[in-house]
This record gives C-alpha cells, sequence and structure tokens, in this order.
C-alpha cells in the first residue's frame, strides 16, 4: 500500500512544526513496510504526484492551503482520505482572519472534511472540536509522536555559545515567531520579571522563524534584558539547543500538539507550557507547569523556574522522558496510521480509538 502525505512544504523552515511531524511520521511508515510518497505544494501538482504514486490512501494536512483542493479532487477519484487538520480549527486560531476563514470554509474547506473517511484529531480537545462541527465523519485520536535522542552522541555547542555569560542559565523558546505562540506576553513578563526581580544570570534564547526578521529587528531597535534571537534552527543545532537548555517555554493561545514541546521533554527539560498546548498529562505527570499567555502569571512561573533546584529541575525532565517514551514513540503513532488506513480501505476492523460515524 502506498499512502500520499498532501503538506504545504517539506522545507522545515516553512512548515514548522508540521513539516516536522510530516516527515517523522514518514519515516515511521516507511520502517514499518509502508510505501510513502511526501507531496509538498510548493513542489508542483499535488495530485499528479498522488496519481504518479500509485496512492492507495490520501493523507492531507493542514487547512486553509493549496494542499486541501488537491485533496478534495483526489477524494472524487475514489481514494480514501484522511485529514489531519493541525489545530487550525481550534476556536483561537480559527478567529485569527474570521471573514477570509469563513469564506474558504463555506468555499472549499467544509466540504474537504465532510466528504474525507475519517479525521484525525492529535489530542482530546482537537477531537472534540472536530465532533462538534456535526459532520457525518468518524474522528481518528492519533498524536504527534516523538524521536528520543540519543545522549552518547556529540552535539555542536549551541547557536548561543560565545554570546552568552558560560553561567548563564537558558530558557528556550523554539517554534515559530507568529502571534498564537505567545511571544508578546513572554517578552513582557520577562521584561518585567528580570528588572524587578534583579535577574542577571538567566538568558530567554529564541529560536524560531516566520516573521521575516520582524523579531530581529525589534530587538536591535530595543534590546530587552537578557533576550537572545538565535533565528532558525534546524538538525544537529536544533538538539543542541535542547540539550544546551535549561528549561522551555511555549506559552501558547493555541495549538494542535505542539513537536517542540515534546521533543523538549524527550531531552528532559522542564517544560512551562500554556493549557493551549493541549499537554493536560504533562502537568499530571509534573513535568511541566502551567504557563499561560498572560504577563502577570509568567512572571510568577518565571520564577519558579529560576528556583529549581538541580536534582528537581532534574525530576521534572526524567518525568516528561517517561511521558512521552510511554506515549509518542513514533513506531506507536505510525502502527495506529497503518491500521487507520486499513480500515478505511475495508482490510480491518474499525480502531478502538476511532469515534462517530462510518467514513461516508
Amino acid at each position: 500500500m502506498t499512502v500520499a502525505h498532501l503538506l504545504s512544504s517539506a522545507d522545515p523552515r516553512r512548515s514548522g512544526g508540521i513539516g516536522v511531524a510530516i516527515a517523522r511520521l514518514a519515516a515511521a511508515q516507511r520502517s514499518q513496510g509502508l510505501m510513502v510518497q511526501l507531496c509538498p505544494a510548493d513542489a508542483g501538482d499535488q495530485r499528479q504526484a498522488a496519481v504518479a504514486a500509485g496512492a492507495a490512501v490520501v493523507h492531507s494536512h493542514g487547512l486553509w492551503l493549496a494542499s486541501s483542493r488537491a485533496a478534495r479532487r483526489l477524494r472524487r477519484s475514489g481514494l480514501p482520505l484522511v485529514v489531519t487538520p493541525h489545530g487550525m480549527l481550534d476556536p483561537w486560531a480559527a478567529r485569527r482572519r474570521g471573514l477570509p476563514k469563513a469564506l474558504l470554509w463555506w468555499w472549499g474547506e467544509r466540504r474537504t472534511l465532510a466528504t474525507a473517511g475519517c479525521l484525525q484529531a492529535l489530542c482530546r480537545p482537537e477531537a472534540d472540536v472536530l465532533q462538534a462541527l456535526g459532520l457525518p465523519v468518524p474522528v481518528a485520536l492519533i498524536p504527534n509522536g516523538v524521536d528520543l535522542p540519543d545522549r552518547r552522541v556529540p552535539l555542536p555547542p549551541p547557536p548561543w555559545h560565545g554570546r552568552l555569560p558560560s553561567e548563564a542559565r537558558v530558557l528556550l523558546f523554539l517554534g515559530r515567531f507568529h502571534a498564537k505562540k505567545g511571544l508578546e506576553p513572554l517578552l513582557q513578563a520577562w521584561e518585567r520579571w528580570t528588572v524587578e526581580a534583579g535577574i542577571r544570570d538567566a538568558w530567554l534564547v529564541l529560536a524560531g522563524f516566520g516573521d521575516g526578521g520582524a523579531l530581529e529587528r525589534r530587538l536591535q531597535r530595543r534590546p530587552l534584558p537578557q533576550v537572545l534571537s538565535v533565528g532558525a534552527v534546524a538538525g544537529p543545532v536544533r538538539d543542541s539547543c535542547y540539550g544546551h537548555a535549561d528549561g522551555f517555554v511555549l506559552p501558547s493561545y493555541s495549538e494542535g500538539l505542539p513537536m517542540a514541546a515534546l521533543e523538549a521533554m524527550a531531552w528532559g527539560l522542564p517544560c512551562l507550557l500554556s493549557p493551549g498546548c493541549h499537554l493536560p498529562e504533562a502537568f499530571q505527570v509534573e513535568a511541566a507547569w502551567p504557563a499561560p499567555p498572560d504577563p502577570p502569571a509568567l512572571m510568577a512561573v518565571l520564577q519558579r523556574w529560576y528556583g529549581l533546584s538541580p536534582a528537581a529541575a532534574a525530576a521534572m525532565g526524567a518525568a516528561g522522558r517517561r511521558y512521552v517514551v510511554h506515549h509518542h514513540g513514533w513506531d506507536r503513532v505510525a502502527r495506529q496510521t497503518l491500521e487507520l488506513y486499513a480500515w478505511l480501505q475495508g482490510q480491518a476492523d474499525r480502531p478502538a480509538w476511532v469515534c462517530g460515524p462510518s467514513p461516508p
């Protein structure tokens, strides 16, 4: 069986965490014997690429994009279709650019979802949102996975090497520089906290992309205390960011299931995550603390992170690593997708983690 993954771009500098997740999923699926074809919209006609690959199943990722149009055309040809919105129907995200999205919804996106064989939710809150749409389509709850780092592999120096004091404690933000990530309240909280508490040895390192350099220019015009932007990171340098940081922060307003948060837990970092990251289990196992996109609340959790003893930080990190090992291994996620594809083709029973009506 061959599956065609429709995505906006295979370049992680353009697709962010979604692109990383799809690439990792594809690798895990291949390791379990599935033939996989990545069909990015920025590489040409996605429908033609899927047909040429002999796809038996189409898996479309994201909404409001060219991939949705290609998915509708492929569905009309009779191919089973899975659609993963990746959090793009989360209420906060849906309100952004409300009128254009509303027009796109009624022009075609609703039809894409309504005619799919199944929708994939990355977390329970997203499954609830998808079911609330009232579409006659089942919903499969399959999370993102994460690779477990091998700490025996030597890492290059982090991108802040030589730019920060050697004794600096680094709190890492890694992700797109986008309003939904809660960067603005984070920067406000960081400035107030470091000034009011007299903090001198903690640094906020921002690793990301997506704003055309606007954040970098802003920090050049008005530097903030102990804040450093290092731009986009990938590969071993991305790993080095996690491997050399002392904590991770993501105060998002809205997420599907953030890859960066899963990666940070896999690296054993204490995490400061908003409820919008949809990882309540991380709070339950004490791998993370709530960090809502609100300056006063963020100031309090920043102080709490700063007061962590080495032993307490190690305990939080170990809890996070155990959590992702048990719940977010790529082998497990890939097996679930293969079971889903087989069911949609009539070759297997309905999986227990699929809810809602039968496929249209």
